[in-house]
C-alpha cells in the first residue's frame, strides 16, 4: 500500500479545495491531532485531522491501513488524510493490533470499535458522533467491510470503501494461492484456526469473511484487475452479493492494475479520488 500512497500524493497536492461559502453556524479551526491512544496497548493509536470550518454536520472518515494484518501503521493513510482535508472532510487514521497466536479478527474488530468509541466521546473536538466513512486498503480494507457489515452494534458507519480488500478469507481457492505467496500464516492467525489442503476448512475463516455478512451498508469496491495479492475475483463475489441483497454498491474496476491499483498512472489516481470524493459526499453527510 505505501508505494502507491506516496505516488497518491503527488495528484492530490495538486488538488485545490472546492470553493463553499462559510456555513452559518458555528464552525472550528484546522487542527490536526497525532498519536492520539484510544486504547491501553501500544499499538492502539490514531492520528485526528479535523478540517477547517469544521463541525458535527463534517463528513468523517476513518482509515484503516494495510500490512497483511501483520505489519503498516496508521501514518501510511496520513496522504489520503491530507488529500480530504482539501475537501473539507474530516478523517482518523488508525493503527491495530497485529494479528498473532491470541489475537484474532475478533480482537481487529475490538480496536476499531474502541477507536470510534474514543471519537465519540470526545466532545472537545466538535465532531459528528454518526454516519461515519470507514475506509481500508487491502487487510485494512477487509476490516472495514467485516466491521461495516457485522460489528458495528451502534449503526455509526454510514458507508464502506474498500481499496483492493479481501471479501472471502473461507474460499479454498483462496486460501491455496494464500500458501503459495508466503501469507497463509497471516491468515490463519486472523482466523485462529489452521488451513490444510484437501482438510475442511475451519469454520473461523467463515467468520472472518466479510461477504457472510453483507449489510445495507453502501459500500465502494476498487480493485485491479491484475492484482498478484488479493485476487480481482474477491471484489467481484462480494459485488454479486451486494447485488444480490440490493445494497448500494458500486465496483470500480482497474484494467490492468496490481494491488498498488495502478497508481504510476495519474488517471487511475485521478479516478480514485474522484470516486472516493464522491462516495463520501453522498453517504457520509
Amino acid at each position: 500500500m505505501r508505494n502507491y500512497l506516496l505516488l497518491f500524493t503527488l495528484l492530490f497536492a495538486a488538488c485545490s479545495k472546492s470553493d463553499n461559502d462559510t456555513p452559518p453556524r458555528t464552525t472550528y479551526p484546522l487542527e490536526k491531532l497525532t498519536n492520539v491512544a484510544y486504547g491501553s496497548d501500544n499499538r492502539q493509536k490514531m492520528d485526528i485531522y479535523l478540517a477547517e470550518a469544521h463541525d458535527t454536520s463534517t463528513p468523517f472518515i476513518l482509515f484503516i491501513h494495510g500490512g497483511g494484518w501483520t505489519a503498516g501503521n496508521k501514518e501510511d493513510m496520513r496522504n489520503f488524510q491530507d488529500f480530504f482535508l482539501t475537501k473539507g472532510i474530516s478523517s482518523a487514521s488508525m493503527s491495530y493490533r497485529y494479528v498473532s497466536g491470541s489475537v484474532h479478527y475478533g480482537e481487529l474488530m475490538a480496536d476499531v470499535n474502541k477507536a470510534i468509541d474514543h471519537i465519540v466521546g470526545m466532545n472537545n473536538w466538535q465532531s459528528r458522533k454518526t454516519k461515519f466513512v470507514i475506509c481500508g486498503g487491502s487487510a485494512g480494507a477487509h476490516m472495514s467491510l467485516l466491521y461495516g457489515y457485522n460489528y458495528d452494534p451502534a449503526n455509526r458507519i454510514s458507508a464502506i470503501i474498500s481499496l483492493a480488500g479481501p471479501t472471502k478469507v473461507d474460499e479454498r481457492s483462496f486460501l491455496e494461492y494464500a500458501k503459495t505467496i508466503g501469507v497463509i500464516g497471516a491468515l490463519n492467525n486472523l482466523a485462529g484456526a489452521t488451513y490444510a489442503t484437501g482438510q475442511p476448512i475451519n469454520a473461523k475463516f467463515s467468520a472472518a469473511s466479510p461477504i457472510n455478512y453483507v449489510e445495507n451498508v453502501p459500500t465502494l469496491l476498487i480493485h485491479g484487475t491484475t492484482d498478484n495479492i488479493v485476487p480481482y475475483q474477491q471484489a467481484t463475489l462480494l459485488e454479486a452479493e451486494l447485488k444480490a441483497k440490493s445494497v448500494p454498491h458500486k465496483l470500480v474496476t482497474l484494467t490492468g492494475a496490481g494491488h498498488d491499483l495502478g497508481a504510476a498512472n495519474p488517471l487511475n489516481v485521478l479516478l480514485i479520488s474522484n470516486e472516493m470524493t464522491a462516495w463520501v459526499n453522498k453517504y457520509g453527510k
